[in-house]
């Protein structure tokens, strides 16, 4: 891939970052069989929760699961933003005939830990479980566009360490 095309897929991950953040990630219905109508009707039911990458991870930091709350923070949202900037920056140099330096070299590295893998994994092991009463947790759109925006990384990522290696 050329520069331009790199640019172009970097661009288009930007907004998908942001909606990928924002939109709802995953929704959660709590339920309590077999008894569910009795404890709806007592108010010991709560109503569907729905959460995006941001809202999910202001939740950890807030209520007990600081630890979790900042791996996601981290790795999900400042890294990933991050990233897109550093390649954009790195894009750049090789318009102008410069290599990329070596905080491309560092967020190649990093890259592994970043974005769709943490959240992916996080995501499994909330829909895995089983949890009492039925309760179940629903995977939105806003996911999609979170994937899709690091793949377009990803695909950056490749294309502009190519441009750096003769």
């Amino acid at each position: 891939m050329n520069v331009r095309t790199l640019a172009l897929l970097n661009w288009a991950a930007h907004p998908l970052l942001a909606v990928g953040l924002c939109a709802p990630c995953m929704t959660v219905t709590p339920r309590m069989a077999p008894v569910e109508g009795l404890a709806r009707w007592l108010g010991l039911v709560k109503q569907p929760e729905t959460y995006s990458v941001l809202s999910g991870t202001w939740r950890l930091l807030t209520t007990g699961h600081p630890g979790i709350g900042l791996v996601l923070l981290l790795f999900s949202v400042l890294f990933p933003v991050a990233k897109l900037v550093v390649l954009r920056a790195c894009l750049d140099d090789a318009r102008r005939g410069r290599p990329p330096g070596p905080l491309f070299r560092w967020t190649e590295r990093l890259s592994k830990f970043s974005m769709a893998d943490v959240l992916v994994v996080a995501l499994l092991v909330v829909t895995s479980k089983s949890y009492p009463g039925g309760t179940t947790v629903d995977v939105r759109w806003g996911l999609f566009a979170f994937a899709a925006a690091a793949l377009l990384s990803v695909a950056v990522s490749l294309g502009t360490g190519r441009l750096a290696r003769p």
